[in-house]
């Protein structure tokens, strides 16, 4: 069955075709021949190169620059209806995560392009999940979206967190709606025994850096007997996990103080002893102890996107190159710094020279300990290497 009214089919440059059979997911308006004028809306298309050969489904943005994102293949020739096609790529990601999604726990259900959904996250909190829509095309399909989450998760609530700017660029508006359900302003998860509040309709991202897990896990197994500290702490995710992995003490520093109430609170619903908060700018707080010649035999620093786009790259690097030193220079002999980026714009590459361009003259060395990244809730495809945006690196100061 066709999903559009009229063609749907649409056909790729020789060279865009070229860039597909490599992989290539993405697609802009110019790279269709003759032009978008078969796909008069938003919705699937079929793609076929030059000689009219299949290259499987693509989301189609006819009003967008960024017009054609690939989503896999599909039987036939033809283009499913927008259920049918949800049905499917749904129920395949959720599958994949049987093993590891705790009930109790958070997980994403649906990670865009890796899942063959572009544009679509899903992330699931105990009963209720948190959607968020980039695309035209999937906004389009908003009523079979939520008609196949609640047939694959019978879920408690259906949010939608739409506050995201990539809608923009689609012609989108920005806003946080409940789809289906009742509303549930706070619930709470269960990660590796920690009980963490989450609040979706106004909690960072969905409600929680649920990306982060790995990262909470290394910290938690590296921390018993070090001093730590959480810089750009948030709700404090790292300096519990170090608490409950035995940490002495942990100093959480984030400018939002109702975030750093929020982490004193589940501190003491956890029954965890030794945290410490501070409210302000984290460059400013992280020289304030270095004058005051503080140290910490283990220190994290997760700050949000310093290069969100190309033009910023150039100023994102000096900033988490910046932030390494300071974070450098507070770590005690035999330290670990825990150094993270969340811009898919800057790559591990770029992210490990600029920690060696943070010690290069310090008065001693440093050596990598792990790379770390999101977890396997969040699948990384190889041909869209955006969908590998989080680069956690561990570096131990020599003793």
């Amino acid at each position: 069955m066709n999903g559009l009214a009229g063609a749907t089919v649409i056909q790729l440059t020789a060279r865009a075709t070229t860039l597909a059979r490599k992989g290539q997911l993405w697609f802009y308006a110019d790279d269709a021949t003759p032009g978008l004028d078969a796909a008069r809306q938003p919705g699937l298309v079929r793609l076929r190169d030059p000689d009219g050969r299949d290259l499987g489904l693509a989301l189609c943005s006819p009003r967008s620059r960024l017009a054609l994102r690939r989503c896999g293949p599909w039987p036939g020739d033809g283009v499913p209806a927008p259920g049918e096609f949800l049905r499917a790529r749904l129920g395949a990601a959720i599958a994949s995560r049987a093993a590891f999604a705790a009930r109790d726990g958070g997980v994403r259900l649906i990670h865009g392009e890796a899942d063959e959904i572009p544009g679509l996250v899903v992330d699931r909190y105990v009963d209720c999940l948190v959607v968020q829509v980039g695309t035209a095309p999937l906004e389009a399909m908003r009523a079979e979206l939520v008609e196949a989450l609640e047939a694959l998760c019978s879920p408690r609530m259906i949010l939608a967190r739409n506050d995201i700017g990539v809608r923009k660029l689609e012609g989108l508006d920005a806003t946080v709606r409940l789809l289906s359900g009742h509303r549930v302003e706070e619930l709470t998860i269960v990660e590796d025994g920690l009980r963490h509040p989450v609040r979706p309709f106004d909690g960072h991202k969905t409600g929680f850096y649920l990306d982060q897990a790995p990262a909470r896990g290394y910290v938690r197994a590296h921390a018993r007997g070090r001093s730590m500290l959480d810089a750009f702490a948030y709700q404090g995710g790292f300096a519990l996990a170090a608490l409950a992995g035995g940490a002495r003490d942990a100093l959480a520093i984030d400018e939002s103080e109702p975030a750093l109430l929020r982490a004193r609170d589940t501190a003491t619903a956890n029954g965890l002893a030794g945290l410490e908060t501070l409210a302000g700018n984290a460059f400013q707080v992280l020289r304030d102890l270095r004058r005051a010649e503080r140290r910490f035999e283990l220190a994290v620093v997760d700050p949000p996107a310093f290069a969100k786009s190309r033009r910023e790259l150039e100023g994102g690097l000096r900033g988490y190159r910046d932030l390494d030193r300071l974070a450098l220079r507070l770590l005690a002999p035999g330290g670990l710094l825990v150094t993270c980026s969340c811009s898919h714009h800057v790559t591990l590459e770029k992210f490990e020279e600029v920690l060696r361009q943070a010690a290069a003259d310090l008065p001693f060395r440093i050596f990598l300990r792990a790379r770390l990244g999101a977890g396997p809730d969040h699948p990384v495809s190889l041909t869209a290497p955006e969908s590998e945006y989080l680069k956690v690196l561990v570096v131990e100061r020599a003793g």
